[in-house]
């Protein structure tokens, strides 16, 4: 696997922890709760393995940021139409979340 289709498979697992993330503070389904922190956990475990195949210079860092963030907005536009998140919100959950996956790295 090249670097190229690491960034883009690492970024949709960042993008799917955050968005199960949020979800799971934004249900009005308690019984979804279990199963949505389920996923969370396993998307994040899953992005710090695909993480340490590669060094992360900060130029691979910022293109994981933007395409996590596309991969988001995409995801709450067209399938959680419900859910409103602010930009802000989100910047700063993928800030933390890229801190704690890349970090396991070193």
């Amino acid at each position: 696997m090249g670097k190229n289709s690491a960034i883009e498979s690492l970024s949709k697992l960042i993008a799917n922890t955050i968005v199960h993330k949020l979800l799971v503070e934004k249900t009005t389904r308690p019984e979804s709760t279990s199963y949505l922190e389920s996923e969370e956990v396993e998307y994040r475990s899953q992005a710090e393995k695909k993480s340490r195949l590669f060094n992360w210079n900060e130029k691979d860092i910022d293109i994981i940021k933007e395409e996590t963030l596309k991969k988001i907005n995409n995801k709450f536009k067209n399938k959680y139409t419900d859910v409103q998140i602010s930009k802000e919100e989100i910047r700063k959950l993928i800030d933390e979340e890229i801190g704690q996956v890349i970090k396991t790295n070193k």
